[in-house]
């Protein structure tokens, strides 16, 4: 899975998964697992199910609590139980930049606004060079009314290393259009 080779990763944890039972220790880490790699080759469903399966068996894996409620703010559903299982999380794992992140998004997409631009600055004080990180946080400036600033932190969106085609793509259409 780390390989990207997200197919034949289902194949493996699928078979570790026969060979098991869900109250071994391996379990929540498998179906986490292939979670994520169902995730990443667009089969949701499965995915969901696996990272529920997974915080079933162990409900205090932040990162997993952090995966699931990230998928389903980008989905626009499951917003408001999101929100509470990131708070959650961060109280697992204080100081985390991804989970801060999220949850400064969750807050977004329920148009909380000044609550949002609180998490995402300290996101983007802990991860000044994510890509994603400064566009939500240009996102948040923008709905705060902080135009000039918001169009600061998209262009350094597309100043980034790492930054994908499909996010620069849709960066440089906000910076024409805004939000």
């Amino acid at each position: 899975k780390n390989n990207e080779k997200f197919e034949e990763s289902i194949t493996f944890y699928s078979k570790i998964l026969k060979q098991i039972k869900k109250d071994h220790p391996l379990y929540p880490e498998a179906t986490d697992g292939r979670g994520v790699a169902y995730e990443r080759i667009g089969q949701w469903e499965k995915a969901e199910k696996d990272l529920l399966a997974s915080l079933e068996a162990s409900p205090d894996q932040a990162y997993v609590i952090n995966y699931l409620a990230y998928s389903w703010i980008e989905q626009g559903i499951n917003i408001e139980k999101s929100l509470k299982m990131l708070e959650k999380a961060n109280q697992l794992k204080s100081n985390d930049p991804y989970i801060i992140d999220s949850l400064g998004w969750a807050l977004f997409k329920l148009k909380r606004f000044e609550e949002s631009k609180e998490y995402l600055q300290l996101a983007l004080r802990l991860m000044p060079a994510d890509p994603i990180v400064n566009d939500h946080y240009g996102d948040v400036l923008w709905k705060n009314g902080n135009k000039l600033q918001a169009r600061y932190y998209w262009n350094n969106v597309l100043q980034l290393e790492n930054t994908e085609k499909d996010l620069k793509d849709k960066v440089k259409e906000k910076l024409v259009k805004g939000l």
